[in-house]
């Protein structure tokens, strides 16, 4: 009889600790369902919110007026000799210029988008020396007719993450690729200086994007990119960056005041002569932007 009673204690007990424990794994599979139904919630939400902000796509198109320094160096492959000339100071390219440029930002989700960013600039010029230039080994007499140029032309397309959530700031990081098309080079009459450099190339960049509203119609954004690369036949690093204040007198429409700064080097290896190439331009930049 003890035994009887004694293993339908044991019946009993073992039913009530399986009903404790699928209560408990209820519970937690529960509130795990549920977290999971919030942060879903949570996420439709938010692009509910960024599909009605009228911030998701937007578009810059400026007019820059840019104080140019185009410099060309040449050096020897085994580095005895060397020349450095400056495209504006002795060979007489503008050094002030009008160019257009432009950007694009696309916010797929409130974490996910696209930004690009275009401008290109050609300049050449027919001069003719006013003094004597001595180029490695050669000297280039006064009085020579010389043809330089410079022509670039910049596309950069890629993928843009937000770091900051806020309807008055946005941060952004950008992975983008940079498809650069370089063609500079001088020439002359005595053929001692004919040298030209071509570049046609896929770079990377990395930057930061950044915009935050001061007044009601006053806003503030800001861009600043970077990349370097370095191989055996090829050096080359760029830098951009761009301030601007932005009035809105419409809710899709904003009139930009910006300064603009863009440098790029590159190191050209060859088997004589190595090129290097130092680019920049800053300068004042007025706009317009577009959101949606």
């Amino acid at each position: 009889m003890n035994r009887i009673l004694l293993l339908m204690a044991l019946i009993i007990c073992t039913n009530v600790h399986a009903s404790g424990a699928n209560f408990v794994t209820g519970v937690v599979s529960g509130d795990t369902l549920k977290d999971k139904e919030i942060k879903k919630s949570e996420r439709q939400a938010e692009r509910i919110q960024l599909r009605n902000s009228h911030k998701r796509f937007g578009v810059k198109l400026g007019y820059v007026y840019a104080f140019l320094n185009t410099d060309i160096s040449f050096e020897s492959a085994n580095r005895n000799l060397s020349s450095t000339i400056s495209l504006e100071n002795d060979l007489g390219l503008p050094s002030n210029s009008f160019f257009s440029t432009g950007s694009f930002l696309y916010r797929i989700t409130p974490r996910s988008g696209i930004y690009a960013q275009y401008y290109g600039i050609n300049r050449v010029k027919n001069y003719q020396t006013d003094r004597d230039y001595i180029f490695l080994r050669d000297t280039i007499p006064g009085g020579t007719e010389v043809k330089a140029y410079f022509n670039t032309q910049v596309i950069s397309a890629g993928y843009l993450l937000s770091i900051l959530k806020d309807p008055n700031a946005f941060l952004g990081f950008y992975f983008n690729i940079y498809l650069m098309y370089l063609d500079t080079g001088v020439k002359s009459d005595l053929g001692a200086i004919n040298a030209n450099v071509r570049l046609a190339a896929p770079l990377p960049n990395f930057g930061l994007l950044a915009s935050f509203r001061l007044t009601n119609w006053l806003y503030m954004d800001g861009e600043a990119g970077f990349f370097s690369v370095s191989t055996s036949t090829f050096e080359c690093a760029l830098y951009s960056f761009n301030i601007s204040l932005m009035a809105k007198p419409a809710r899709w429409l904003g009139i930009n005041l910006s300064y603009q700064e863009f440098d790029v080097r590159c190191l050209f290896p060859e088997e004589k002569i190595n090129t290097v190439v130092d680019y920049n331009f800053k300068g004042p930049l007025v706009g317009l932007s577009f959101i949606f």
